[in-house]
């Protein structure tokens, strides 16, 4: 198998880093406040509280840990197309479902904001307004897919998907 075609990673708005720093902040504070507490009181408390305290304070630092990292990236393979919102795979088209591919603008508002969005029967992948690369499946599902190369992205998409019918 050869490399891919296609790679970019696009880095989120620094707000969201922040926002994710902020957060872990926000969580050792409560942590360091309400863990002394809980532990000396574990037996007034009960097992389950103890066990949503604790499944709140993981949500919680995925929540900022995803927020720092803040990173889409898009690849296309010899096979498929991947999109991840690091650390998650949140597309993965195999070439051969794909049936048109085109470059459009896409805003925020039509995606209904920043990350991967889902909206009606197309999915969205974007931290900004732009250029973005529109890849309608067989089955007529299309992932929006924003890049700062439109045009290579496109080309990618459109080339390995001939190969592979070839």
């Amino acid at each position: 198998m050869r490399s891919a075609p296609f790679r970019e990673t696009l880095i989120g708005p620094r707000w969201l880093a922040v926002a994710g720093a902020l957060t872990l902040v926000f969580l050792a504070a409560i942590t360091a406040i309400a863990a002394p507490v809980v532990i000396g009181r574990a037996d007034e408390v009960g097992a389950w509280t103890i066990a949503l305290l604790v499944a709140g304070v993981i949500l919680i630092l995925a929540a900022g840990l995803l927020g720092i990292a803040r990173r889409i990236t898009i690849a296309v393979s010899d096979t498929h197309i991947d999109a991840r919102l690091t650390p998650f795979r949140v597309i993965h088209l195999p070439l051969a479902k794909v049936d048109r591919v085109e470059v459009i603008e896409v805003t925020v508002a039509q995606a209904g904001g920043v990350g991967w969005r889902l909206a009606g029967s197309e999915r969205f992948l974007l931290w900004s307004a732009g250029a973005a690369v529109r890849v309608t499946a067989a089955d007529g599902r299309s992932r929006v897919l924003r890049t700062e190369h439109p045009e290579e992205l496109s080309t990618a998409i459109a080339s390995a998907s001939r190969a592979m019918r070839e």
